[in-house]
């Protein structure tokens, strides 16, 4: 029989799968599969043993526990009775019988789906902490006898497909060589908007960082095309996720990253639980030197984004912009439609009486009390006292002005695209009283403690 099989995911020749998370594998057939086969997806050691396995006996078996109360998926309304689902896939959710969906929700050798497309399924490492898990995952997936999995030790595996037909014979198989080991360096980054994607994609190209493609085990991809929001069995996805930085040296990029992220509560969180934000050898925070990759195209004020590393300055000011009317406090929109001028050098601006700016900045992640980051059930963190506010001192040659500032500026491609819990995007008016006289100001970062950050920035403004 002419049928061919693709392992898809794990992407590359020969990937490296994190230590301590499970093992998502999917893939495509070309030929056609046969009514009545059976598909198999086993972990093969290096001793030739099968450590771990997932298999379906049905193709197109739509047994899916769509009732889990973790699961997060698109509306009713986009996908009724979640047909769509079923008819794509999530092995997570597989159950031997719809009626008693909770006497197999937790055997991991069921978590297999095929149909005449391709096939997912999924390789557990460890069902939970007792067994090696850095967090629990919410599904307990255990072997088909009840008994929980020790995680996978470091080393070679090969992963092994095969499909048989209905007395046992082999028709196609495909496999592919891995490894289970740790990652030396890795990135914490968002990737919207499209022009800031691109230029993180290159950066991390050029120095070398891991960027994980894969689909994690627990991630719903957006089946119907449209993205809303981050689906799936969350707990479990992010019990995944959180083994890509558990041990490796962290580079995070700080643009766009909003309290909801994975990014934020999750991925920093964790860090910020094991002391390593403050830690100058395994944690480097970066940001754009203008605050975005790219301003003003076209137009007097275009410039480029650079790459900073953040240094002992845990404060930086990206730029100030003259603006319209349209401006609002702590919104960014990326038509850049309020903009009406921009000075990159801050050390000395002049302005006119009756105009309106916005002053933009970035603050580098604080290391926080440890007691302050808290893990809850779904394994994102409650974080407390963290940097909040930007205090404002404006001294006029004659009195002085305080004033407190929020962070969390949102950014809008047409729409909303996040907040960032780590920069600011605030707006002043410049009186008309104020004419001729050089105004003089001093920001800090603070939290809801009266933690300041340890740089200061100074500005004057010359009113004409």
């Amino acid at each position: 029989m002419d049928l061919k099989i693709n392992i898809n995911n794990p992407q590359d020749a020969y990937p490296l799968i994190e230590y301590k998370r499970d093992i998502g594998v999917w893939g495509n057939f070309e030929g056609k599969v046969p009514e009545n086969s059976y598909l198999k997806v086993e972990l093969i050691d290096e001793h030739n043993e099968c450590v771990r396995y997932a298999c379906s006996k049905k193709k197109d078996d739509r047994n899916l526990y769509i009732g889990h109360p973790l699961l997060t998926s698109y509306k009713e309304e986009l996908d009724p009775g979640k047909e769509k689902l079923k008819e794509y896939g999530f092995p997570e959710l597989q159950v031997k019988d719809l009626k008693d969906p909770l006497s197999s929700i937790h055997d991991a050798t069921i978590k297999c789906f095929f149909n005449d497309e391709g096939f997912k399924a999924i390789l557990v490492s460890g069902t939970d902490i007792e067994h090696g898990r850095i967090m629990n995952t919410g599904l307990d997936l255990k072997d088909e006898n009840g008994r929980p999995y020790e995680t996978l030790a470091c080393g070679n595996y090969t992963i092994l497909v095969s499909l048989s037909d209905e007395k046992g014979n082999v028709i196609a198989s495909a496999d592919k060589k891995i490894k289970i080991g740790k990652r030396k360096e890795v990135v914490i980054v968002r990737f919207n908007p499209k022009s800031h994607r691109k230029k993180m994609t290159e950066w991390c190209e050029r120095e070398g960082f891991s960027i994980i493609n894969d689909t994690l085990p627990g991630y719903l991809e957006p089946y119907l095309g449209d993205w809303y929001y981050h689906m799936g069995i969350l707990p479990y996805y992010r019990s995944n996720d959180i083994a890509v930085y558990a041990d490796a040296k962290v580079h995070m990029f700080v643009y766009l990253c909003d309290p909801g992220s994975t990014s934020y509560e999750t991925e920093l969180a964790y860090l910020q639980t094991k002391g390593q934000v403050e830690d100058k050898e395994m944690f480097k925070a970066y940001h754009y030197d203008i605050g975005e990759a790219l301003l003003g195209k076209g137009k007097p004020y275009e410039r480029n984004g650079k790459i900073c590393e953040f240094g002992d300055d845990d404060l930086w000011l990206y730029r100030i912009e003259e603006v319209n009317e349209k401006a609002k406090e702590n919104i960014f929109d990326l038509s850049e439609e309020t903009i009406l001028d921009v000075h990159y050098d801050v050390k000395q601006v002049s302005v006119k009486a009756g105009s309106r700016i916005a002053i933009s900045g970035v603050v580098k992640p604080w290391q926080l009390k440890k007691e302050d980051v808290i893990l809850k059930d779904d394994n994102t963190y409650a974080i407390r006292h963290e940097v909040s506010k930007i205090h404002y001192t404006i001294f006029d040659g004659e009195k002085t002005l305080e004033e407190k500032r929020s962070l969390l500026m949102e950014r809008i491609d047409e729409t909303s695209i996040g907040r960032s819990v780590y920069e600011f995007y605030n707006l002043f008016k410049i009186k008309e009283t104020d004419k001729g006289k050089k105004l003089r100001f001093e920001l800090e970062a603070q939290n809801d403690e009266g933690r300041s950050s340890f740089h200061k920035i100074t500005f004057v403004i010359d009113v004409i």
